[in-house]
């Protein structure tokens, strides 16, 4: 290194009488390092790994300044509240949102087309990785003047003799009641078929009939009863989910930020 052993053992000698502690005993021909030294190495380690996390977070940083994150959603909740929670932690991120209903999302985040999805009753499977972030039941929607706004629960043999909205094809919640209507051999004929979920909200806000949503998918507060359907008891769990083989910074910060959410 084209320094002497002189120079070492001075610039040794300064560094002790500054700390005021031995660093280093001698023990015949050999330098020991004392209990002091060790503790210090070990300390001096760790200033280096916060260093290295410091440098992890401004690199971080650059990134999320300049990504845009695309998020696929089937309702505006709990989805836009996810995504505002996390905005509030990198300002400077750009979110595109795109809206559909359940395949068209699904499908979104199976082409590439958005970096996340956030649905309910999402098919497991090993392309993807999920994580939860609400639980939904599927609900009948009416007017609060409706007949059903007072009742603890419903059939859906009682919607036979009903003005009924019902979804367009490639919705989950449509699906849902398909599948519940055939498992009872009934059939019911809808008066509006409308392609989104806030068009049942609106719909139902307007008073034209009774429709279908996920408990805890609007922003809206008043206008609609919800009401518990006596064939579909059953919880489904609403997740974020992404394709597991992409690497995205910006998508695993939002994955990790549901872990410290609550």
């Amino acid at each position: 290194m084209g320094v002497s052993q002189s120079a070492i053992s001075q610039a040794l000698s300064t560094l002790e009488n500054n700390l005021g502690f031995k660093l280093f005993m001698q023990r015949g021909r050999h330098f020991v390092p004392t209990d002091y030294c060790l503790e210090l190495g070990t300390l001096t380690s760790k200033v280096q790994a916060v260093e290295d996390e410091l440098d992890q977070l401004i690199q971080r940083s650059k990134i999320f300044e300049s990504a845009i994150l695309k998020v696929g959603l089937c309702s505006p909740l709990p989805g836009t509240e996810i995504i505002k929670q996390f905005s509030k932690r990198y300002p400077k991120l750009q979110t595109e949102i795109y809206f559909g209903n359940f395949h068209e999302t699904f499908s979104r985040v199976v082409n590439g087309q958005v970096d996340v999805g956030i649905l309910a009753n999402v098919p497991k499977g090993d392309k993807f990785q999920f994580k939860k972030c609400a639980t939904q039941r599927l609900v009948a929607l009416c007017s609060p003047n409706h007949a059903f706004a007072s009742r603890e629960s419903i059939s859906l043999t009682e919607l036979s003799t009903e003005t009924v909205i019902f979804r367009t094809h490639g919705s989950t919640t449509q699906k849902l009641i398909n599948e519940a209507l055939a498992k009872i051999n009934l059939e019911i004929t809808p008066t509006y078929i409308v392609n989104t979920q806030e068009s049942v909200y609106d719909a139902v806000y307007q008073n034209l009939g009774v429709g279908f949503a996920w408990s805890e998918s609007a922003i809206r507060k008043g206008g609609f009863v919800k009401v518990p359907i006596a064939e579909l008891p059953s919880d489904y769990d609403e997740v974020v989910f992404s394709l597991k083989n992409v690497n995205n910074l910006v998508v695993t910060a939002l994955m990790n930020s549901l872990d410290t959410s609550g």
